[in-house]
């Protein structure tokens, strides 16, 4: 008797665990489940780079097609996203795509046991849309399901029209950036040469003087000058004292060695002497003129900045290469419906198992 109440049981257990969901799932994967059309799409983000140096001139020195990896991961992210499905939504309305006539109950758009609300739409929307990047080839895969071929095809259409949409908006706002950053730089280089004209403006106001080292020269070339002219006068000087020295030419020349000693030293004081010389001016002005110098330095690379920030402008950084474009399918994929029986089936019959083991376990150390 217990051997017969042993064998029921194990029958029981079997029609409830194993056969009664692998023939419900039966039932539904192979008679009711509505078919789903597949899309995939393949396409890479392409990038132009420039090599990264030292300055604001150097930012868009050389450029170079690369695989833009970052910008790649962005715009799976909003693929994925509730931003990405709320501008989808507002272009192509999902829920007579993921509902409608024919549609079975368990498949169809909003969920019975789930209301119909945005993020149980999101929630929907992940699982007949998904897209992943294979870092090998540096491909973005995008797969759409729908329950008709026109839909599947639209929507991923739709989706890919909003990736390049979503990559013109990151090359805009990188642009504008770009000559923002360039346009201030550019300012602030004229502010400089102004500030530094306008030292130079006020240290010549000051010193009245336009220029203190042509100012020098024309000093040390008038001391020159005298210097020669002191030297006439004294050999004309000794000459009178040795050949007439009653002469009374000697006095004047006297008089006018002294008169040239005198102007010498005070022309020289202006250049290396006295209370204001004219060698600490000259070095005022020199700074102030290297100072002048290196503004204008910068002010060219920062017109030369703005101007190739423009011409960048101008042209597409970040662009969506298709390489696997959207095509209408015609034979429905999904769902694989014998693999998920199979699937069912050997899930409960693993469960089942595992709960045999438990019962026929507990009955044995009973008995024991």
């Amino acid at each position: 008797m217990f051997r017969n109440y042993r064998l029921s049981l194990v029958a029981t257990l079997f029609l409830l665990i194993v056969a009664l969901p692998t023939v419900v799932s039966g039932i539904y994967y192979l008679l009711l489940a509505s078919n789903r059309y597949v899309v995939e799409v393949q396409f890479t983000v392409r990038g132009v780079r420039g090599a990264q140096g030292g300055g604001l001139s150097s930012l868009f020195r050389s450029f170079g097609i690369t695989r833009a990896e970052d910008d790649t991961y962005a715009v799976i992210d909003f693929i994925l996203s509730r931003d990405g499905v709320r501008k989808l939504n507002d272009r192509f309305p999902l829920k007579p795509i993921f509902s409608g006539p024919g549609v079975d109950i368990f498949s169809a758009y909003p969920k019975p046991w789930r209301g119909d609300s945005y993020e149980a739409l999101y929630e929907y929307y992940l699982n007949r849309v998904d897209a992943w990047y294979e870092s090998k080839g540096g491909m973005v895969t995008l797969r759409v399901s729908a329950f008709s071929a026109e839909d599947a095809e639209k929507l991923a259409r739709s989706l890919l029209l909003l990736s390049e949409e979503l990559v013109n908006q990151m090359n805009a706002r990188a642009h504008a950036d770009a000559i923002a950053y360039a346009e201030s730089e550019l300012q602030r280089a004229e502010r400089r040469v102004v500030e530094a004209q306008q030292k130079i403006t006020s240290f010549r106001n000051s010193e009245f003087m336009l220029d203190p080292q042509a100012d020098s020269l024309k000093l040390v070339d008038l001391v020159t000058r005298l210097k020669g002219e002191l030297a006439d006068t004294q050999r004309q000087l000794n000459e009178t004292l040795q050949g007439s020295p009653s002469s009374p030419v000697i006095q004047s020349l006297r008089s006018h060695v002294a008169a040239l000693q005198s102007q010498i030293a005070t022309e020289s004081s202006k250049i290396a002497g006295g209370a204001s010389p004219l060698a600490s001016k000259i070095e005022v002005y020199q700074r102030l003129t290297l100072d002048r110098g290196f503004a204008d330095r910068d002010l060219g690379i920062a017109i030369s900045a703005l101007q190739t920030a423009r011409q960048e402008a101008r042209r597409q950084q970040l662009y969506i290469e298709t390489v696997v474009s959207p095509q209408t399918p015609d034979e429905a994929i999904e769902p694989r419906s014998i693999r998920y029986v199979l699937t069912v089936f050997f899930v409960v019959l693993s469960a089942y198992s595992f709960i045999w083991l438990i019962i026929s376990g507990s009955r044995e150390h009973m008995h024991g």
